[in-house]
């Protein structure tokens, strides 16, 4: 069962942080080096110096960014640049945004902690893979900062809307936070104090599963922070702060979610040649050629990717190289003896576009590894597939392969299942921001409804 419970957070002082758009970043892993210097000038208060701060030629084991972010944080509590609310709640989130398609949608979803549970009891189910590198860095900041300073985004059922209906309810009528970011996404938070109804929610939640969307690092990571704390503490109890985290959970059954594809960029192709590519690909696909001449290269783009978006239930592969005179579609075969590449892949993972892509294409008929693909600097990760050709077209990539987005339901049948996607499976976008809410962990302090 998930067990959730309200929270006292530190929320940013308005009187003197008026701009909340001038302060807020996403999560840290989507932050590029140059939007990491932007945001360090945007604003002295940016959560960008706690989630990501600057390196600097002098760091030591005893000093260095990880530190400057825990003394940055004590500096703001000190200051009253960050306020702690004075009773506990669960913050009720709004976002209003626009896909890439331009058709606009609205996001629920609530803040609370959640009492961390190992994978193995299975109310927590992760899809993607972690790396441990990535993993050692956030495990150094918490520890430095004693705090979770982003909430990690998962999901949960419900069909008939119940959790949404108490919430709705139960919220504060005016909003502690209303603001549009630098993207235009407009983002509103209540707080929900009332303790009857903070019951009801974590009575409904108790019933439900949580499906890990974004921050599977950071989930780990708390699982690590609490197995330290807990060996620092042995004499706290279950609900001391470090045995929870904070979670922004939001209902997979509204309209609001979306899910972007994560289209591959490579370097360089390992094939000597497209067309060796494309005459051992004609085993297990149909391939369609979208040619064009340069004058009429944006309408075959355009129709190129409106027969990638429309394959229904097939399993359709973009691909475009450098320097080629056509996109072309790679259609997987339905016929008997095209699907014997998956037959070793448990059932749930054998009907995603993603893990067709890396399993047949990339593993399969372009003999790319594993540890090449964990590397970033080899495959590059995009989720518009415009830019996907633009970046090909500059000469920065050779080669991008374009899929279509795995689907919410398609997460929750992998996660119940117990398996775990390719790494960047999935994009959930919005991501969910750095700097609405923070919680402090302090051993000495339980967690309560």
């Amino acid at each position: 069962m998930a067990e959730i419970a309200p929270l006292r957070g530190y929320r940013y002082n308005q009187k003197v942080v008026p701009d909340l758009a001038s302060v807020v970043t996403p999560p840290y892993d989507v932050i590029s080096s140059a939007e990491q210097d932007a945001y360090h000038r945007r604003h002295p208060y940016n959560m960008i110096r706690l989630i990501l701060g600057k390196k600097d030629p002098g760091d030591t084991e005893e000093y260095n960014w990880f530190t400057r972010a825990a003394e940055t944080l004590r500096g703001w509590r000190e200051q009253e640049v960050l306020l702690r609310d004075p009773q506990p709640a669960i913050y009720d989130y709004e976002i209003d945004y626009h896909e890439p398609s331009s058709l606009s949608k609205t996001r629920h979803g609530f803040i609370c902690l959640v009492r961390l549970q190992d994978f193995s009891e299975g109310s927590i189910r992760p899809h993607e893979r972690t790396f441990a590198a990535t993993k050692s860095e956030r495990l150094k900041l918490m520890c430095a900062c004693n705090a979770n300073l982003s909430q990690i985004f998962a999901l949960y059922s419900d069909p008939a809307e119940l959790v949404r209906g108490k919430l709705d309810k139960g919220r504060e009528k005016t909003p502690v936070m209303a603001f549009a970011d630098e993207t235009g996404i407009r983002h509103r938070m209540w707080r929900v104090t009332d303790s009857e109804v903070i019951k009801g929610v974590a009575a409904l939640m108790e019933e439900k599963s949580l499906f890990l969307a974004d921050g599977h690092h950071r989930y780990e990571t708390a699982l690590a922070y609490r197995d330290l704390m807990r060996g620092k503490h042995p004499g706290k109890g279950e609900k001391a702060s470090f045995n929870y985290v904070l979670m922004y959970l939001s209902s997979m059954n509204q309209g609001g979610l979306t899910i972007l594809p994560t289209h591959r960029l490579v370097g360089r192709l390992p094939q000597p040649s497209l067309e060796s590519l494309l005459s051992a690909a004609g085993r297990h696909f149909e391939v369609e050629r979208f040619s064009f001449h340069p004058a009429g290269k944006d309408q075959a783009l355009e129709t190129f990717l409106a027969t990638l978006h429309a394959a229904g239930s097939r399993h359709f592969i973009g691909l475009y190289a450098a320097g080629a005179e056509a996109f072309v579609l790679l259609k997987l075969r339905s016929v008997a003896g095209a699907h014997a590449w998956r037959d070793h892949l448990p059932r749930p993972l054998r009907h995603l576009d993603v893990v067709v892509l890396t399993e047949l294409v990339l593993k399969g008929l372009l003999a790319v590894d594993e540890k090449i693909l964990s590397d970033e600097r080899q495959v590059h990760y995009c989720h518009v597939d415009r830019e996907a050709v633009r970046l090909v077209d500059s000469g920065a990539y050779e080669a991008a392969f374009l899929i279509n987005p795995t689907r919410v339901e398609q997460v929750q049948e992998v996660a119940s299942a117990g398996l775990i996607m390719p790494h960047k499976s999935t994009y959930f976008y919005p991501k969910v921001i750095n700097g609405s809410v923070l919680h402090v962990l302090d051993p000495h302090e339980d967690v309560s409804l």
